[in-house]
């Protein structure tokens, strides 16, 4: 699937500039909306060709970045609005890791809507963090900023990225899965040790 997108964005920007911004604007809400669309990847393309062809760079990431705000901000509503009643919806486990959501749950409790940017930094997660900030109803002012920063960061750091690696884009794609692969395995190690210790604790002051 990841290359037939590729070559279809290919073809896109070097035949129609129109078209290139509403195909980039359609795959970053499809990155918030639809998890296993590789929307980084598109990210660090859409640098890349925007340097081929001439792309104006401000609008590549203003772009990007409305889409990604502007998808987040709906799923967030759509949480506030459903609740907990949307988790039982199908299309919603098949869409997100929905075992993480009492997770999320504490976190948000200690962390606020910080969990929102940190979500960005570990792999497939930030669309059900968004989702679930909307169902425990964290506040929407502190929510939309945070979606708005990390919305920011994140678009523009992978544009520019992919603007100064050119064709080596894909390389750079493929280090970072290595990279969210090596962190999700940390994250999983790192789960488990503190339920160890949260068992060993308890045994303790039996």
């Amino acid at each position: 699937m990841e290359q037939a997108i590729v070559q279809f964005a290919k073809n896109i920007v070097l035949n129609n500039t129109l078209l290139s911004y509403i195909f980039f604007f359609l795959s970053q809400s499809l990155q918030v909306l639809f998890p296993p669309y590789p929307g980084d990847m598109i990210l660090i393309l859409e640098g890349y060709l925007s340097g081929l062809v001439g792309l104006n760079t401000l609008l590549i990431v203003a772009n990007a970045v409305t889409a990604t705000i502007l998808s987040s901000v709906l799923l967030y509503n759509i949480g506030w609005v459903k609740e907990e009643k949307i988790l039982h919806l199908k299309i919603i486990h098949y869409l997100f890791e929905t075992g993480k959501i009492d997770k999320l749950k504490k976190l948000f409790k200690k962390l606020g809507v910080s969990v929102i940017i940190l979500s960005k930094f570990i792999p497939g997660i930030y669309s059900l963090t968004v989702l679930a900030a909307g169902i425990f109803k964290l506040n929407k002012r502190n929510s939309y900023i945070a979606i708005s920063v990390i919305s920011f960061l994140h678009n523009t750091a992978f544009i520019m990225l992919g603007k100064v690696v050119g064709e080596n884009w894909s390389i750079i794609f493929n280090k970072i899965n290595i990279y969210n692969k090596y962190i999700s395995i940390i994250l999983i190690a790192g789960v488990l040790i503190y339920l160890l210790l949260l068992s060993l604790k308890k045994k303790l002051l039996e």
